[in-house]
């Protein structure tokens, strides 16, 4: 066909820089790599404090349990930045999610880093905001963009709205990004780097027990299982009805995230206690499961009563074994919430 014919004979200088033009502007609709965003950049500290101990060693443990954008490329600095941002958060009186939104924001934005130099168009600081939110001087100060985010946040979502949105929606509402599907895939690893810095208040087993009651279990009325709605700003399936029960932010870490340094530790099924967990996080997303503990069902512990947000069925509270026998992929858990 005419118009379709590739370039033929030498390359001169000007289809030289025409290709060239032409590499520059493909380069530039290609989502940059993990690698590419880890790239060095000159960068200026994101808080008084520095970097401390803590934050290394924090990232050290954290590099373990993200499994998207950040892992292995976590570091002190980094921590150093998430944790002047979730402070930000926690002074303002906000809850958790709130810092899971802005921490997922800068995930992709500037991987968690205070960048000092416009690499893109005007852009700068943790946030990557472009002029015409500040001065240059304004958002290169971690606490002033964090601020700044969350006031446009809360302008755009109004009477607290945004808990029960999306985080990648919420996300894109405030930055307008080009590439808005980036956001959520990192929305998990920002729970759980959130969780490491913000320790959850704590919750007793009572009360465990008494909020699990609370998605009517076993009734007609109980909550149906769905990986994507919400049931009281929590997912309706089994990790989020734990997370609901644990008091933990909504809408509440994966079963992956549940396992993780951040959120419990593996105890001995023997010791099981109410309110503790039974999970099965590996293997396919459809056969993971997340149970909390109420009671032996027996003296010899051969069978227990838990509650489960059960795929295909809803809130149950029956009688199991899962965990009892060795060799089926589950695992006993305490979680730290737990006072």
């Amino acid at each position: 066909m005419r118009g379709t014919r590739p370039w033929a004979g030498p390359l001169g200088p000007a289809r030289i820089a025409g290709a060239l033009l032409l590499a520059a502007t493909l380069a530039a609709t290609v989502p940059a790599t993990t690698a590419e965003a880890a790239a060095p950049l000159p960068t200026a500290p994101c808080g008084t404090g520095g970097v401390t101990a803590g934050d290394t060693g924090t990232a050290a443990l954290l590099n373990n349990q993200v499994t998207m954008k950040m892992r292995g490329y976590l570091d002190g600095y980094r921590v150093s930045c998430a944790r002047a941002v979730v402070g930000v958060v926690r002074a303002r009186g906000l809850p958790r999610e709130a810092a899971v939104i802005a921490i997922t924001t800068a995930i992709v934005e500037s991987g968690v880093r205070n960048i000092n130099r416009e690499v893109d168009h005007d852009s700068l600081g943790v946030f990557q905001q472009r002029v015409a939110w500040g001065s240059a001087a304004q958002r290169l100060d971690v606490a002033w963009s964090t601020g700044a985010f969350l006031d446009k946040m809360l302008r755009k979502y109004p009477d607290g709205s945004w808990r029960t949105a999306v985080v990648g929606d919420v996300c894109q509402r405030v930055q307008v990004s080009k590439y808005p599907e980036r956001y959520q895939p990192q929305a998990g690893d920002a729970q759980v780097i959130v969780s490491a810095l913000w320790p959850a208040a704590g919750v007793t087993r009572a009360q465990v027990i008494a909020r699990a009651k609370t998605w009517k279990p076993a009734t007609a009325q109980r909550v149906p299982y769905s990986q994507t709605a919400r049931h009281d700003g929590y997912r309706a399936d089994g990790s989020g009805y734990a997370a609901m029960a644990l008091r933990l932010g909504a809408p509440g870490p994966t079963s992956l995230g549940l396992v993780s340094a951040g959120h419990s530790r593996p105890i001995p099924v023997s010791e099981l206690r109410p309110g503790d967990l039974v999970i099965r996080a590996t293997g396919p997303a459809a056969g993971r499961q997340v149970i909390i503990f109420d009671r032996w069902a027996d003296a010899k512990h051969r069978s227990y009563w838990a509650y489960q947000q059960r795929r295909g069925y809803g809130t149950d509270h029956r009688r199991l074994t899962q965990g009892l026998s060795p060799g089926t992929g589950f695992a006993a858990y305490r979680p730290l919430a737990l006072n």
